[in-house]
């Protein structure tokens, strides 16, 4: 059931008036942005694809916590990638409305083949009209909203997709689009970002190849992390999905610490980051 009446944490609203200097190095660290370069190298991806990035970045939390010139310098940071697409891994406000106000706060985001994103579960914390909104704002910055659907980018000989189903928490997923094609006599490399990594457990569980690789965000690296171990995980999971890259049953999954914070401004062992994936071709 959709929560409506979610308010982000008063404590939180209150924090965010900590000075940001070292002395308090939670609250600093929560205040910066980190940019890492990734490879990922596959068998999969034919030659004409050899190359191609993707810019990522998740969980902004647009909001008391995070405000009009971070959000403006994050969507800068991306577009300054020059990625051929980028990818946005939803919980884009604190609640549906912030959402769409961080949409109409950030310049336009540029790339290549696009702009693509998922949803997340603060997205869906508003009613049906804001939800629609959200998608309407997002449409209207050329943004594509992916909810249990895939997006094909057509090569000479091979096809990219790029898939995300709705919010594992708040939504209804349909994982059944990773097994769809809409021709299947042409090799497709697969991307699936949906925003939480909590579906990849039962989506997993059989020997069937669902995708060639994994983006997700949602677990905010644990945001207060000591020593590799999240104090509270926001995954089901735990911290099987905390950050970083993982292999379960043939399939590579990379998890972002995302860019904002949730509940609280502050930020321990789980540095903010965004993401350029370079996606390279293994020579058979």
């Amino acid at each position: 059931m959709r929560e409506k009446n979610y308010r982000p944490s008063a404590i939180g609203r209150m924090l965010t008036y900590i000075p940001a200097g070292k002395l308090f190095f939670p609250f600093y660290l929560a205040r910066q942005l980190y940019y890492t370069q990734e490879e990922y190298a596959s068998r999969s991806l034919l030659l004409e694809w050899d190359g191609f990035t993707i810019a990522y970045a998740s969980d902004i939390h647009f909001g008391p916590m995070l405000k009009k010139n971070r959000a403006i310098d994050v969507a800068e940071k991306i577009n300054a990638l020059n990625a051929d697409i980028i990818l946005l891994g939803g919980d884009y406000g604190e609640t549906t409305r912030t959402g769409i106000d961080f949409f109409h706060t950030i310049p336009q985001l540029k790339a290549k083949y696009g702009v693509l994103a998922a949803i997340g579960n603060h997205d869906l914390h508003g009613t049906d009209a804001e939800i629609e909104d959200l998608r309407r704002v997002m449409t209207n910055k050329n943004i594509t909203l992916l909810r249990n659907d895939c997006y094909v980018l057509k090569g000479k000989e091979a096809d990219i997709r790029f898939c995300s189903t709705d919010d594992t928490r708040l939504g209804l997923p349909d994982p059944g689009i990773l097994q769809a094609k809409n021709d299947d006599t042409r090799q497709a490399f697969t991307v699936f970002f949906p925003h939480s990594p909590d579906i990849l457990p039962t989506l997993l569980s059989d020997a069937r190849k669902h995708f060639d690789l994994a983006i997700c965000g949602h677990t905010h690296g644990g945001q207060i992390a000591l020593f590799g171990h999240s104090l509270h995980s926001s995954s089901k999971y735990g911290d099987r999905y905390r950050s970083g890259w993982k292999r379960e049953n043939n399939h590579d999954i990379f998890i972002s610490n995302g860019v904002g914070t949730s509940l609280m401004p502050i930020r321990l062992g789980a540095p903010p980051q965004y993401h350029k994936i370079t996606l390279k071709r293994i020579k058979p």
